[in-house]
C-alpha cells in the first residue's frame, strides 16, 4: 500500500511539474483547423535539478533531517544549524547528488500536505544553495504524509513526521 501512495506522490508531483511548460493548443475559431505543430512546446526537466532515476538515494548516518513547525516550511533555528553541519558532510563528496524529501504529519488532505512537504523541500535546497551546494545537484521530492515514521496520534509522534530528509547518491555518468 505504501508503495502505491508513493507512486501516487511521485506521479502527482512530476505531472504537476511536466504541465508547467506546456501550452495548450487550441483550434482556431474561424477554421477550427489545429494551430501550426511550431508552436506547440514540449515539457523540459528543470534545469536546476538532477533527475530522480537511477539510482537510489541513501541515508547516511552523518547527514541528519531537519524538523518544522505545524503547517510551517520556514527553517526553524535549529533546522539551519543542522543543514549547515549537513553541508559540510555533503561538501566532502563531490561525487554525491543529493535528495530532499519534504514530509508532513497525519492531519491535513493528501493534495494539502504533498503542497506543504514540497514548499519544505524546497526551503531546505534553497538554504543548501544559498551555503554554496550547486543547485544542479540537489533534487525534491514530497511524499506528503504518505511516508511517517511515527503513526501514533500524539503531538510528539506527529513533531517527529514533520521533517524534512537529505539523502545522498554516487553521481551517475
Amino acid at each position: 500500500m505504501r508503495k502505491f501512495y508513493l507512486s501516487l506522490s511521485l506521479g502527482l508531483v512530476l505531472g504537476l511539474t511536466a504541465c508547467a511548460g506546456k501550452k495548450v493548443v487550441k483550434e482556431s475559431d474561424a477554421d477550427k483547423t489545429p494551430m501550426d505543430q511550431s508552436q506547440i512546446t514540449t515539457p523540459k526537466a528543470t534545469p536546476d535539478e538532477p533527475s530522480l532515476r537511477g539510482k537510489e538515494y541513501q541515508e547516511v548516518a552523518q547527514i541528519q533531517p531537519v524538523y518544522f513547525d505545524l503547517d510551517q516550511s520556514t527553517l526553524r533555528s535549529d533546522a539551519r544549524d543542522t543543514l549547515q553541519k549537513n553541508y559540510a558532510e555533503i561538501s566532502k563528496n563531490a561525487n554525491w547528488e543529493v535528495l530532499i524529501e519534504g514530509h508532513c504529519d497525519q492531519r491535513g488532505t493528501t493534495e494539502y500536505n504533498l503542497a506543504l512537504g514540497q514548499r519544505r523541500a524546497a526551503s531546505i535546497r534553497a538554504y543548501y544553495i544559498g551555503l554554496g551546494l550547486d543547485g544542479g545537484k540537489i533534487a525534491t521530492i514530497s511524499y506528503g504524509k504518505e511516508s511517517p515514521v511515527c503513526d501514533q496520534p500524539s503531538e510528539d509522534c506527529w513533531a517527529k513526521n514533520r521533517r524534512g530528509m537529505t539523502k545522498v547518491r554516487e553521481k551517475t555518468q
